[in-house]
């Protein structure tokens, strides 16, 4: 593609740029410092009330910063309006990477701890609603969680997002909170208003990963027909690669950077499906041990060789161990 001078966006994307490129918005700056400051002081305070903080959680914090504004701020931030697979792998980040790095850090266990003793009851009851639970139902956040990336990629949101600022940055923010959610109701670190079995997250999971793989497969074989098209020849970049091979890339990015971050929730699920059952087995073992005790305590006592239905207060009234008359 030969220069053109209706071009106006930034020079070729190389390795020395990616590594250079800053795009230094005041706006998510200001954000980062109000965020962190927020964050430190209620870890302050909420250590200072007795309540334990794991370091653990700081460092998932600053991973969600660090990650956040990698995909903001870096050449991601700066590219992402010109090439797809920037912005494939930028949706992908704020989708999948920053929630899950904010699900580990228990944010509502912090906000929980730093609740005033008179609000309890009032924020127990709102948290146990009809609408929290059904935020927090499984089959909310999947199919959120499933469909929003069609949603963005196959419908007029991604030209929406590429031309306007204010609709880019809601829909970034709806991504995130999509992706808190379906990983907040399934990882259950933070308080849910309803438990559900690790077995139903780690099938969610790998449905997800299945569904993942086929719109990856979707962006890779679409060459560029459909998918902001329009956009992107207008753009008439004049350096790169072309349009069907950019969003092949992106479809590839889409689906490698999914199956990635599927690696250390997987992981996070069968350690939870694991404790889960060990849980279980001791619950059962402990609930045998006591009938153990019970029939040792009624074979000493002569008790066990009496039938059930004289010892069981359920039918014991109904009169069944009185002897019956003889038929004449």
């Amino acid at each position: 593609m030969t220069p053109d001078a209706g071009y106006h966006g930034p020079p070729e994307l190389t390795v020395s740029r990616m590594l250079t490129t800053w795009h230094p918005d005041p706006a998510p700056l200001l954000a980062f410092a109000v965020i962190t400051a927020v964050y430190v002081t209620a870890v302050v305070d909420a250590r200072r009330r007795g309540h334990p903080w794991p370091l653990r959680r700081s460092a998932a914090f600053a991973a969600t910063l660090v990650s956040t504004a990698l995909v903001t701020v870096s050449f991601i931030g700066v590219y992402a309006d010109t090439l797809f697979w920037v912005r494939a792998v930028q949706l992908t980040a704020l989708f999948m990477i920053v929630p899950l790095f904010a699900a580990l850090i228990r944010p509502l266990t912090l906000a929980a701890a730093l609740l005033p003793a008179r609000h309890t009851a009032r924020a127990r009851s709102a948290f146990r609603s009809r609408p929290v639970r059904a935020l927090a139902h499984p089959a909310t956040g999947a199919v959120l969680f499933m469909g929003l990336p069609w949603a963005v990629f196959f419908t007029g949101w991604l030209p929406a997002m590429l031309q306007n600022r204010a609709v880019d940055i809601a829909s970034g923010l709806l991504l995130v909170a999509v992706g808190f959610l379906y990983y907040w109701s399934r990882l259950q670190l933070d308080p849910v208003p309803s438990r559900y079995s690790p077995m139903v997250s780690l099938f969610l999971a790998f449905a997800e990963v299945l569904l993942n793989a086929v719109l990856g497969l979707c962006l890779i074989y679409a060459m560029g027909a459909g998918i902001a098209h329009d956009y992107y020849t207008a753009l008439n970049r004049p350096w790169g690669m072309s349009l069907s091979l950019d969003e092949q890339t992106g479809g590839g990015a889409y689906w490698v950077l999914g199956h990635a971050i599927g690696v250390p929730y997987l992981a996070i699920v069968f350690r939870q499906a694991r404790r889960h059952d060990q849980r279980t087995a001791a619950a059962i073992d402990a609930t045998l041990d006591r009938h153990t005790a019970v029939r040792a305590t009624e074979a000493d006592t002569g008790e066990m060789m009496r039938p059930w239905w004289e010892t069981d207060p359920a039918v014991a009234h109904l009169g069944l161990n009185t002897p019956r008359t003889p038929r004449s």
